[in-house]
């Protein structure tokens, strides 16, 4: 069969714009065509890239974060937070494309990838390691303010601020949580549910990852909101 027509390159890296954004380095971080063992080789590098670019952008959002909530800014913190949680469903939707690629397909792909393993994402455990941080801030945040967070939810509109950022945390730990779900959808498609790894089963491994939560304040202090609720007669 013929070589594809159009994987040569083509920037020349000439004009400011290839020069600003390194375009000819940024096209060649992928296996050139001679070098990949399928077609789908390049979507599949190419996804994963673009996804721990994308995390590098989510790491820097959470610090920046942090630096706004020890200001007491916490509009902009709460803008860096959204912001965050946006980049995380286009990584979760960016997931998808891998819907396109059949199971013979990643079959060649896998018998070249040694024992790596999404598992060793940097741009993912990074995100592990520093969204913790984020609620560690707030919380110095809360005590400046010498309030309680149960209060920031029971008193909605006197720490309205407070709240925001505090519902801006659980929506991007929510889209993690959905980010992983995608990726477990995703894994079970291509190889199925039993298929084991050098490291033993990926679903299994995945579904433990799945269930960590990073603000587990944030979700607690619903369960303590509704703990004491009772059902009234029905109004009309």
């Amino acid at each position: 069969m013929p070589g594809n027509p159009f994987d040569g390159p083509y920037s020349s890296g000439k004009t400011e714009y290839e020069r600003y954004l390194r375009v000819p380095e940024l096209l060649e971080l992928q296996k050139p065509p001679d070098k990949r063992t399928h077609p789908d080789e390049l979507l599949f590098q190419t996804v994963h890239q673009v996804e721990e670019l994308w995390m590098k952008v989510i790491v820097h959002d959470l610090g920046e974060a942090v630096v706004h909530l020890d200001a007491g800014a916490f509009a902009l913190a709460q803008a860096a937070i959204e912001r965050a949680c946006r980049l995380e469903a286009l990584a979760e939707h960016q997931l998808r494309l891998f819907e396109t690629m059949l199971p013979s397909s990643y079959l060649v792909i896998r018998a070249g990838l040694g024992q790596g393993s999404g598992l060793d994402s940097p741009g993912f455990n990074r995100i592990n390691e520093v969204a913790p941080r984020v609620y560690e801030a707030y919380a110095r945040a809360l005590e400046r303010q010498g309030i309680e967070l149960l209060t920031v939810y029971q008193e909605p509109t006197e720490r309205a601020e407070l709240l925001a950022v505090a519902e801006a945390m659980v929506s991007f730990d929510a889209q993690m949580q959905r980010f992983k779900r995608e990726h477990i959808t995703v894994v079970c498609r291509i190889i199925g549910i039993g298929t084991a790894s050098l490291r033993g089963n990926p679903i299994e491994m995945l579904e433990r990852s799945a269930r960590l939560t990073y603000f587990p304040m944030l979700w607690a202090v619903r369960d303590r909101m509704f703990i004491d609720f009772r059902a009234g007669p029905l109004t009309y």
